[in-house]
């Protein structure tokens, strides 16, 4: 069944274009940056024209426009997109995010993960891969947590036990 930003989706490219956008809009991505919530992003203008354009598509969805507002809250902290996966950033041989956080990080709730992520994000220098950072948050689930603890722990040096 084919989900929301599923690859090539419409939900996607409207996404994608959106945070585009905002690069050309730099007081909205400033003021969507100082928001600390999920609902203080639903009470901006930016938010609410890229509402407008995905609500058609994502009206079935639970709890849908919380989950918009979290992925759009943390798009506006993205100042460069890479290609690796989200929790291949934060990981590898050298982590840039502790064992310790990423553990926390997939142990919290969806309403827990925006303030988290923004913390991330700061660690990872506001670099991420947009359409993983739009899926994941989007869809955050227990699919989604495993598929982080794999590519987070794949390139872990490992440690030796007593």
């Amino acid at each position: 069944m084919k989900q929301p930003f599923d690859e090539d989706s419409a939900e996607l490219s409207i996404m994608l274009q959106w945070w585009r956008d905002l690069e050309n809009d730099k007081g909205a991505r400033a003021e969507l940056r100082r928001c600390t919530s999920p609902e203080a992003v639903m009470l901006h203008p930016a938010y609410a024209r890229m509402h407008y354009r995905l609500a058609s598509s994502l009206s079935g969805q639970w709890n849908w426009e919380y989950r918009l507002a979290a992925v759009a809250g943390l798009l506006a902290h993205v100042r460069k997109p890479t290609k690796k996966f989200l929790a291949e950033e934060m990981g590898g041989r050298k982590p840039v995010v502790s064992e310790l956080r990423f553990r926390r990080l997939l142990q919290c709730k969806p309403d827990e993960l925006y303030g988290r992520m923004i913390r991330v994000l700061r660690m990872l220098d506001n670099t991420a891969n947009t359409q993983d950072l739009i899926r994941s948050v989007f869809h955050w689930n227990d699919r989604v947590r495993k598929r982080w603890a794999l590519k987070y722990f794949a390139n872990l040096p490992t440690q030796e036990t007593a």
